[in-house]
């Protein structure tokens, strides 16, 4: 009795072990069970987030091709808007009195170039945007009388107007930083020997200025983008450069 007394201890302490080994075992599975769900939640969360970030990438990259396809030539504007109301809205929202002529113009081509670079050496901005071919003035002139009124092109005034201005605006920023007040004078200059006729607008495009410094060293540069003539005066379309 004394010999089974003296075991009862032990085997004690062997069940206790036995049974902390089971709840050992049983608390080891039930984390890998919680870590497995975990995991799996873990990763249906991830992939949500993929799925999500390809679906923001795939429709960011749509408007950015649709951007690049109404700029090149040939696109046709899927609108249920007629070009006369899209015309009508574009006037609405730029505002201005209807334009009959081209304001603050030159009386030719040569008097133009030669007034922009007075302004330009003076590093006159207010001189140079009055040489440039205004909001209304496009809308009520010059769409009015381009390609892009009429199938196949037909694009909205208002998109047409800003691929002109977006480069026109950052042209001329970097126009004056560059090259206003540089002292310089006016040697030659040359356009495409044919200009386009767009009814009573006419266009000479990729004029190039030949300037001479005050060392007598000689540059050429693109400085704005095409000069329009209607009605006997002359503006520039953009200040779109080489700069």
């Amino acid at each position: 009795m004394n010999h089974n007394r003296n075991r009862l201890p032990f085997v004690r302490r062997a069940a206790a072990a036995t049974f902390c080994t089971c709840a050992l075992l049983a608390c080891g599975k039930a984390n890998e069970a919680t870590k497995g769900v975990d995991e799996t939640n873990t990763a249906i969360a991830l992939r949500a987030a993929v799925s999500k970030d390809s679906v923001l990438k795939d429709s960011v990259a749509r408007a950015r091709q649709d951007s690049i396809n109404r700029i090149l030539p040939g696109y046709v504007v899927d609108s249920i808007l007629p070009v006369e109301e899209q015309l009508r809205r574009f006037r609405a929202t730029i505002g201005g009195e209807t334009m009959s002529a081209l304001l603050h113009g030159s009386p030719s081509r040569d008097a133009l170039v030669q007034r922009f670079m007075r302004a330009l050496v003076a590093g006159d901005s207010a001189e140079l945007r009055a040489m440039l071919v205004s909001p209304r003035e496009f809308a009520d002139l010059v769409y009015p009388e381009s390609p892009n009124i009429k199938p196949p092109y037909q694009q909205d005034p208002a998109l047409v107007w800003r691929t002109i201005q977006n480069p026109s605006e950052s042209g001329f920023i970097r126009l004056v930083r560059r090259a206003g007040g540089v002292p310089a004078k006016l040697k030659s200059y040359a356009c495409d020997a044919t200009p386009v006729r767009q009814g009573e607008n006419t266009l000479w495009s990729n004029c190039r200025l030949t300037l001479v410094g005050e060392q007598g060293d000689k540059s050429t540069h693109r400085f704005f983008g095409s000069i329009v003539e209607r009605g006997g005066q002359f503006k520039f379309m953009s200040y779109k450069n080489e700069f």
